[in-house]
């Protein structure tokens, strides 16, 4: 558990107008507070590392030190926490703020970044505005991440589509029922995008992370990441591209992904005769289904991306590239091994994960970023493939 206080004039507190009973309450503290004031804050839940070079955030420098424009605040959409609890003091002005592990900064980690390394210099006119929000559940912290931090990402996408780096994809995929439903620019609307794709893909290049000595975990944790890295490998030609060499094995890889969620629950009720719809990293319906887009199914239960990530990921044990190949296969020979392997280890996978949720606090994200976790589910899959697929 982590303390912060924040010395502030104004707060606000307000509920949220969806999550606002007894049982699930959402709460909003919105404060402005001088920006040379704000204290070191965690930074657990944003998905991408703090990079203030480019020239954007220059200009948020640039602006933040200006003693003759006190309108940092104003021109800057602020900085967005969630925290298990924060209460305002009106006698010292100021918000207590707890955190757990796995909580603080979700948006504007790179607004933090610049006014933490500028502090000392910082103008006594310049405000920034925070929003904290108390009450979410565990489950919520990753989708939230998500969702706030697009802008950056999606410009960086658009360019690799003006590139035509995404033509192999769209031209792989363009039979699918599914091909209109992935966007790869700006304003294209869709369930998924190509950040979305190259995080998958990410999980299965054996190139660049050829055993179980590293894991993927970037793929979850950054998905601007991957597509910085699937651009850079595109520029090599020819049969040196390690994205290019999935090509064969990217509508499977699609598939994978839904076939976990379709099937992960059933495989853990059998092992364990629990209920698995109730643990904290399945997100479950309400109301309606949640729809599959790659096998066109619906479930009314599905894996958040910080439980299905290290599933996925670990079936990149069985992925090869033969002597003769130039490209890469599967080493059981067929996708519907692939799928009857699952069948074997799912149950053991989704027991693993729950245990590894436990311990980590039944914390979604956590359970994405733990190594051990990623290390466990590869070797479930390399044990199940050596004793009872590899022929």
């Amino acid at each position: 558990m982590k303390r912060c206080v924040i010395p502030t004039r104004y707060c606000r507190r307000v509920p949220d107008p969806n999550w606002n009973s007894p049982g699930e309450r959402i709460e909003h503290f919105l404060i402005t507070v001088r920006a040379k004031d704000l204290p070191e804050l965690p930074t657990d839940p944003n998905p991408r590392a703090q990079k203030t070079s480019k020239p954007l955030y220059k200009e948020v420098t640039k602006s933040l030190l200006d003693q003759n424009d006190p309108s940092f605040h104003l021109k800057n959409k602020g900085i967005t926490m969630i925290a298990r609890d924060a209460k305002y003091d009106e006698k010292t002005e100021s918000v207590e703020v707890l955190f757990e592990e796995g909580q603080g900064i979700v948006d504007g980690a790179h607004t933090y970044r610049i006014i933490r390394d500028n502090q000392m210099e910082c103008p006594d006119v310049q405000y920034v505005k925070l929003e904290i929000l108390v009450g979410v559940s565990n489950d919520m912290v990753e989708s939230i991440a998500q969702g706030l931090n697009t802008s950056v990402q999606v410009s960086e996408m658009s360019l690799a589509n003006l590139g035509s780096r995404f033509d192999w994809i769209k031209e792989e995929l363009k039979s699918m029922p599914y091909a209109s439903q992935i966007a790869y620019r700006e304003n294209e609307e869709g369930p998924y995008d190509a950040r979305d794709l190259m995080a998958l893909l990410t999980l299965f290049n054996v190139s660049e992370f050829k055993d179980g000595s590293s894991h993927p975990i970037i793929a979850y944790r950054n998905k601007a990441e991957c597509l910085e890295r699937f651009k850079k490998d595109s520029e090599v030609s020819g049969d040196g591209s390690s994205y290019r060499k999935l090509r064969p094995l990217l509508k499977d890889i699609l598939d994978l992904h839904d076939y976990i969620h379709l099937h992960g629950k059933a495989l853990y009720n059998e092992a364990t005769g629990g209920k698995g719809g109730n643990l904290s990293w399945m997100d479950r319906r309400k109301r309606g289904q949640h729809s599959l887009i790659f096998s066109g199914a619906k479930t009314e239960d599905k894996l958040v991306d910080g439980a299905l990530y290290p599933m996925l990921g670990a079936f990149r044990y069985l992925v090869q590239q033969k002597k003769s190949e130039r490209v890469y296969s599967w080493k059981v020979g067929s996708f519907d091994r692939v799928k009857e392997l699952f069948n074997v280890v799912g149950g053991d996978m989704m027991q693993a994960t729950q245990q590894t949720s436990v311990i980590s606090g039944r914390n979604p994200s956590v359970i994405g970023k733990n190594q051990g976790h990623w290390d466990n589910l590869y070797k479930t899959v390399a044990i199940a493939y050596l004793e009872k697929f590899k022929s």
